[in-house]
């Protein structure tokens, strides 16, 4: 409908979301709570508790900080970075990324969820791929598309690719 500009039917509805539509356990929502409980206010289960509780993991302790944790505190409480240009960035890049009982995961075009995994565990999965665990020392392009099809996920993926191959392969005379 929005790519073709034609009316909206009249029993579509349409809304804009400025803002999570999930309240969290410490998000009071949209709404200010009411000042009087309901007749029968039912306090939330432990089994909800416990699905309401995402802890974004803290940085990797390495030299560089996991890719995920931004990413992380926009989709558990909607915590953008103090930087305009890169709470946008932040913020358009989260659209495409959901949390699956406290996993994150990133929709592909066409649907298919892959696993989100820090870069140290992406490059051991493509050591692996390379070292002949799922075929033969491969190009770049083929150990990102072998890593992607078992449903991973990292955005340095090609890269760290590159860079295995390069390390790796023997220098030809």
């Amino acid at each position: 409908m929005a790519s073709e500009r034609a009316t909206v039917p009249p029993d579509v509805f349409i809304s804009d979301l400025y803002k999570p539509s999930v309240d969290y356990k410490d998000d009071m929502g949209s709404d200010k709570p009411p000042s009087e409980p309901g007749p029968d206010p039912e306090p939330p289960t432990a089994q909800e508790q416990e699905a309401m509780d995402i802890e974004p993991e803290p940085p990797a302790p390495d030299d560089s900080p996991d890719w995920r944790y931004p990413l992380l505190q926009c989709l558990v409480d909607g915590t953008l970075p103090s930087d305009q240009a890169e709470a946008r960035r932040v913020a358009r890049r989260a659209k495409t990324f959901v949390l699956l009982n406290g996993e994150m995961y990133k929709r592909s075009p066409s649907g298919v969820l892959m696993r989100c995994i820090p870069r140290q565990e992406g490059i051991k999965l493509l050591q692996d791929i390379h070292s002949g665990a799922c075929g033969h020392h491969a190009a770049p392009r083929t150990l990102v598309g072998n890593a992607f099809r078992q449903g991973f996920y990292w955005p340095t993926t090609v890269a760290d690719a590159m860079e295995i191959v390069r390390v790796t392969e023997p220098t030809k005379l």
